[in-house]
């Protein structure tokens, strides 16, 4: 029987965004029972509680089924921010028009929905939503100016509107800034050309898988792959055209690779792949699907023999061992290759 797993397994990216959701979630359902309090103390009537938490609900469950059945990796933003953003405002909306006085105690909800967003939005984007929500808001007053008694003096709500604007106008500039940033951050770990992770990175994934195969977590293997003639590609096609054969070596590697293994530009035309939980004789398999895949391309003409092909060396990491004793078998295991003729794998 397989074991049921909260998390997803296989997709490190998705294991992330369901956390987040998880927060969302726990939050979302924080608000609700806030609000139930708010039913205890007489300042909600029960039946705009009971429908405002059976949004929440089922909002919780549909986005669980999003992303326990992958279908959010459809979406432009696989995290389902703005989504989830979205339904939330709707929620505490709903909500401030039906709490009477303790409407603007509530408003601290809706900067609450804005900071959920500032680790993925940009500036532009966090500006649309803040829209969205004083528009939501706006809705909001406008169907209470139809109440008698509705609204607080004119002074006390617009004065809550401007400090509601400036703090949302805050929070999207604030946010854009900390997504930006965080945005450089990501990319100064991974190579411009090829999108794999660089040296250091890959060193640091390496590291840590180091760590945990020797907790127990199951094989280790790293493979060291080598384009073939890489100098001779460029001084005969062109600079450019070898730029082409590492980007397309790197896809190629990358679409072979599950989504637990890491790949690195270890150098200027060599890449390390770490292959977590994974043997041997399993990453002499993956090495050589990688190295047939390559030799079947065409990258130039064909008379002038079109293709690029690759040589990788494999090794397993031997427990408590050095990484450096690790990489040098793997590129012993390389040069191996390299000496019997190229375009092949050897095991080290």
């Amino acid at each position: 029987m397989a074991r049921f797993s909260l998390f997803p397994i296989d997709d490190r990216e998705q294991r992330v965004r369901f956390r987040r959701y998880l927060i969302a979630a726990a939050t979302s359902l924080l608000v609700v029972a806030l609000l139930g309090v708010c039913v205890l103390m007489g300042a909600l009537d029960p039946r705009p509680f009971a429908i405002a938490a059976g949004v929440v609900v089922a909002a919780i469950s549909g986005f669980l089924v999003l992303f326990r059945s992958a279908l959010n990796l459809r979406s432009r933003d696989p995290s389902l921010t703005v989504p989830m953003m979205v339904t939330a405002i709707c929620v505490v909306s709903y909500s401030l028009y039906h709490l009477g006085e303790a409407r603007a105690t509530f408003l601290l909800l809706y900067p609450m929905v804005m900071f959920f967003g500032v680790f993925r939005l940009s500036t532009q984007a966090l500006l649309i939503v803040g829209a969205f929500i004083l528009l939501s808001y706006a809705l909001v007053i406008a169907l209470l100016a139809q109440q008698p008694a509705g609204l607080d003096p004119v002074q006390t709500e617009l004065l809550r509107g401007l400090v509601l604007a400036t703090v949302l106008l805050w929070f999207a500039f604030m946010g854009g800034y900390v997504h930006e940033l965080r945005r450089r951050l990501r990319e100064s770990g991974y190579d411009r050309l090829t999108g794999t992770q660089n040296r250091g990175r890959v060193l640091d994934a390496l590291a840590h898988e180091k760590n945990r195969c020797d907790r127990g977590a199951g094989p280790l293997s790293v493979c060291l792959a080598d384009i073939d003639l890489f100098k001779s590609i460029n001084d005969t096609h062109g600079h450019p055209a070898g730029d082409r054969v590492l980007q397309t070596f790197a896809k190629t590697a990358q679409e072979e690779l599950r989504a637990i293994d890491f790949i690195g530009r270890y150098g200027g035309d060599e890449f390390l792949l770490v292959l977590t939980g994974t043997p041997l004789e399993g990453a002499r398999e993956c090495a050589e699907r990688i190295r047939k895949r390559m030799a079947l391309l065409e990258f130039f003409d064909p008379v002038t023999n079109g293709s690029a092909t690759v040589s990788i060396g494999a090794t397993q990491y031997v427990p408590g061992e050095a990484l450096l004793e690790t990489l040098q078998r793997a590129d012993a295991a390389l040069y191996r290759a390299k000496s019997a003729g190229r375009n092949r794998v050897e095991c080290g």
